[in-house]
């Protein structure tokens, strides 16, 4: 996996800083607050905050509010909106993935054939 130069420079400045604070990761959640709050206790998953967006440029402009580094979602569409400088993880599904071809599913708009 390759890292962004930007995320490169930022770690080695925190090591020359003494710094070593962790990622700032951004997960897609599904559902509502009560469910998304059910699962990160259920799962053990420790959180600052929650927080609900009701749009792909509302999540966009979090992720550069809050310096979001990796963010992690399912929906190709959703990622087009996303800074170069963070790292995106696209998580399979059967909604963008086929898995007994195992080919992604992808329209025009979310993917370029090469």
């Amino acid at each position: 996996m390759t890292i962004d130069r930007d995320l490169m420079k930022e770690r080695d400045s925190m090591k020359e800083n003494g710094a070593t604070k962790p990622p700032r990761l951004g997960l897609d959640l599904d559902g509502t607050i009560s469910e998304a709050r059910v699962d990160l206790d259920r799962y053990g998953l420790k959180y600052e905050e929650l927080i609900l967006v009701d749009s792909f440029d509302g999540k966009a402009d979090v992720i550069v509010e809050k310096k979001i580094t990796v963010y992690f979602d399912d929906q190709p569409e959703m990622l087009k909106n996303i800074p170069a400088g963070v790292q995106v993880m696209l998580c399979r599904n059967e909604g963008n993935f086929n898995f007994d071809e195992q080919k992604w599913i992808m329209s025009r708009i979310t993917g370029k054939l090469v």
